[in-house]
């Protein structure tokens, strides 16, 4: 199913894993928590979402431009008010950066994320653009506390090597490659048509099928003015 707003900030999800988790992290959420959420509605658990350059100040600020720009528009604040209402009780948002093990307290890594969670059935949601890489091996190393995984992978093209290897050790430890989508903010490599951001899910409990299409017909382009890109996948 579509977990997100639509176009840029949804994902392909299986409703099985929503189902089996206790706790959604997620990593990077901007002024966009759509995909928290719609999970939270399907399954009622544990929401952390870690993000550093999100609080109270930004959704302000940004609330007095929109405002100042077009008196008529309360973009800015619909988003400070939901920002109020949703993360609250068991939805917290904490002001953090992941994927630095350093003394700044502004950045964690993922085991004190995981950790978090006391061990539970985590679901991960990653949008980091580009720290991703700092730590999919950690992923791979804890991927029995996991029960699904979405995450954005940015510059494919310079990291594409140690992409393919995440997808095998994950693949072989059960978290298995169930989705991919092209987005279509970023440009295609004409050489080898490869996508230079490309999204994952990972699924632990997803039934599969061999006959599918890329984009799935629940996909929807990124950038809503252009067409979504048709991906062919090579063994």
């Amino acid at each position: 199913m579509r977990i997100g707003k639509q176009n840029d900030g949804g994902y392909l999800v299986s409703i099985s894993d929503i189902e089996k988790s206790n706790i959604l992290i997620s990593f990077g959420i901007a002024d966009d928590w759509s995909f928290e959420s719609d999970f939270a509605k399907y399954n009622d658990i544990e929401v952390v979402a870690y993000d550093a350059s999100l609080n109270f100040r930004s959704l302000l600020k940004r609330m007095i431009i929109e405002t100042i720009k077009n008196p008529l528009n309360f973009y800015g604040i619909k988003k400070l008010f939901s920002y109020k209402k949703f993360f609250k009780g068991k939805r917290k948002h904490i002001k953090k950066f992941l994927g630095l093990n350093t003394s700044n307290e502004m950045y964690c890594t993922l085991l004190e994320a995981l950790n978090e969670g006391n061990n539970k059935k985590n679901f991960l949601k990653i949008d980091i653009e580009g720290s991703e890489y700092r730590f999919l091996d950690d992923i791979v190393a804890n991927e029995e506390k996991i029960t699904g995984i979405v995450i954005e992978l940015h510059d494919c093209d310079i990291h594409l090597s140690q992409i393919e290897r995440f997808v095998k050790n994950l693949n072989k430890r059960g978290l298995y490659l169930v989705h991919i989508h092209a987005n279509n903010y970023a440009p295609i490599r004409l050489d080898d048509g490869l996508p230079l951001v490309l999204e994952l899910t990972f699924s632990r409990h997803a039934k599969f099928s061999n006959s599918f299409k890329l984009p799935h017909k629940l996909d929807m382009p990124n950038d809503k003015n252009s067409l979504d890109y048709d991906l062919l996948i090579r063994d």
